[in-house]
């Protein structure tokens, strides 16, 4: 019996992944909503990018300023997503797609409160990250409040 009570210091952990897995998949869904929503004051800029898998194919990277918010955009014909990956989003203004307990002003104990515990917690900041890609969103904060969210998406 001693030689397996090890595993059992793992459980925590486990669970902790798990936590983080499932506060990341509701932050890709808020994300994804954000990202729907057209803004009235849209700038878009791009920029070619050789694709990695396809040689010569060249694709482009779209970047999108609204205010308060910006993002950046994977488009690619031969893409699963032809409408396009996102490689970051970033709100440092209240959205109105925003749920309250994370828009722009809210209190960092609110988003622990609906997410959970952050996989990184410092000065200014609370990060949710994926143990299994790079993914991650980050809250900055002033002032125990929400300032600025970042969402960073793995594209290999």
């Amino acid at each position: 019996m001693k030689l397996h009570i090890w595993w059992i210091w793992l459980l925590p952990l486990a669970g902790c992944a798990n936590q983080q897995e499932q506060a990341l998949r509701r932050l890709n869904d808020i994300a994804e909503e954000v990202l729907r929503t057209p803004c009235a004051e849209p700038e878009l800029s791009y920029r070619p990018v050789e694709n990695a898998h396809v040689p010569g194919l060249v694709d482009e990277v779209e970047t999108l300023y609204c205010p308060g918010l910006a993002a950046s955009i994977y488009l690619s014909e031969q893409a699963a997503r032809p409408d396009g990956m996102p490689i970051w989003l970033e709100v440092s203004g209240a959205q109105p797609t925003l749920p309250a307990f994370m828009n722009i002003g809210a209190g960092w104990d609110e988003v622990v409160a609906e997410l959970g515990r952050p996989a990184r917690e410092g000065p200014g900041l609370l990060r949710y990250q994926s143990g299994e890609t790079t993914e991650n969103v980050t809250f900055r904060l002033e002032r125990e409040r929400v300032s600025a969210i970042r969402w960073e998406w793995y594209i290999d």
